[in-house]
């Protein structure tokens, strides 16, 4: 185990530095829980950022900081089981695709496989909302098995409740026994020059994350489709539809079911 490294950042927070994409979620996790001084944090690709109300609580936070680390080190020198949070309390989204993205073929190149074999994977995985950036309401979704490092995460969609963007409890579990688990999607290069406009409700994917574009702007992620669903909706009394942590199914909806 790394131990996080902790570094100054402006006048009231602090940067922890973390070893990849599943330490950093799950650091900042912990720090929700266990760091009273924290009063934001926001998890990164291998960053989190910890914010203290104002300077004069940051050595307090720092002193918090240490200690949690400081745990995590000693508890790491214990052999102990792999904790698999498979949280009955996290909510599922389910967002509605039209599968008619401008690069969806070309995705599907890059995959070695047809369109129809690259929609039915993109489908078939869990997709988990690890943090969020770029813009209001946009979320980099990356397969819930890159957080709980377990190769045969794969949910039932009638657990959930609510449908293009709705949001509920998520009632699935592990795969059943002898169930293959889905295959993984290949990293994805962004495109070699970012388009001047994507519009907004566009699904597309860049590395190995997906991601939903909650309102039109530049971008550079090859788009495969779209949803009608509100990403940001500054009008709704929670603006943002997913959170950190939220699990998120994509479900196929022919082009003529929708209109944009």
């Amino acid at each position: 185990m790394t131990t996080p490294r902790i570094r100054p950042c402006g006048e009231a927070a602090l940067m922890l530095d973390c070893a990849d994409l599943s330490a950093a979620v799950e650091l900042a996790r912990r720090v929700e829980q266990q760091c009273p001084e924290a009063v934001d944090v926001v998890a990164g690709a291998r960053t989190v950022l910890v914010a203290a109300r104002d300077a004069s609580e940051l050595p307090e936070l720092r002193r918090e900081l240490e200690e949690l680390l400081a745990r995590d080190a000693r508890e790491a020198q214990v052999e102990r089981p792999l904790t698999r949070h498979h949280d009955a309390g996290v909510r599922e989204v389910i967002l509605d695709v039209r599968y008619d993205g401008p690069d969806l073929s070309e995705v599907a190149d890059l995959a070695g496989l047809s369109t129809d074999a690259l929609i039915r994977r993109h489908q078939s995985i869990t997709w988990r909302a690890a943090f969020g950036g770029f813009a209001p309401g946009f979320f980099y979704l990356v397969d819930e098995r890159d957080l709980t490092g377990d190769a045969d995460v794969s949910e039932d969609l009638h657990g959930a409740t609510g449908a293009n963007g709705g949001r509920g409890p998520a009632g699935g579990g592990p795969s059943p026994a002898g169930a293959q688990p889905p295959a993984r999607l290949p990293v994805v290069p962004r495109l070699g020059s970012p388009r001047p406009r994507v519009p907004a409700g566009s699904v597309g994917l860049a590395d190995r994350f997906c991601a939903v574009y909650p309102g039109a702007s530049p971008g550079g992620w090859r788009l495969i489709g779209a949803t009608d669903a509100l990403l940001w909706d500054p009008d709704r009394p929670d603006p943002v539809l997913l959170a950190p942590g939220d699990r998120v199914r994509f479900r196929s909806v022919h082009p003529r079911d929708g209109s944009r």
